[in-house]
Parts: structure tokens; sequence; C-alpha cells
């Protein structure tokens, strides 16, 4: 009985750290791509400033 529980146990421990990890991932997945395209609507700003200048 006391090897059911533990076995219970590590394999809840085991699925909360694998939630974790894998939320942790996309929460850097998420910034990245958010710095990413905060660049790119930088750079379209800076482009679109650029070609008013030159009209």
């Amino acid at each position: 009985m006391f090897l059911a529980w533990l076995m219970t146990i590590s394999l809840f421990l085991t699925c909360i750290y694998t939630t974790i990890v894998i939320f942790d991932r996309l929460k850097e997945r998420d910034a990245s791509d958010l710095a990413q395209l905060q660049v790119q609507l930088e750079k379209m700003g800076m482009d679109h400033k650029q070609m008013k200048q030159a009209m």
C-alpha cells in the first residue's frame, strides 16, 4: 500500500513539474515573439515616416 501511495504522489509531482516547465517555456516564447513583433512595428513606423518625408 505504501508503494502505491509513493507512486501516486511521485506521478502527481512529476505532472505538476512538467506542466510548470511547459508553461514557463511558452511564456518565454510569447515574450520573444512579442519583442520581435514590436521591433517589426517600429521598423514599419520608421519606414512610413521616411516615405512621408520623401514625398
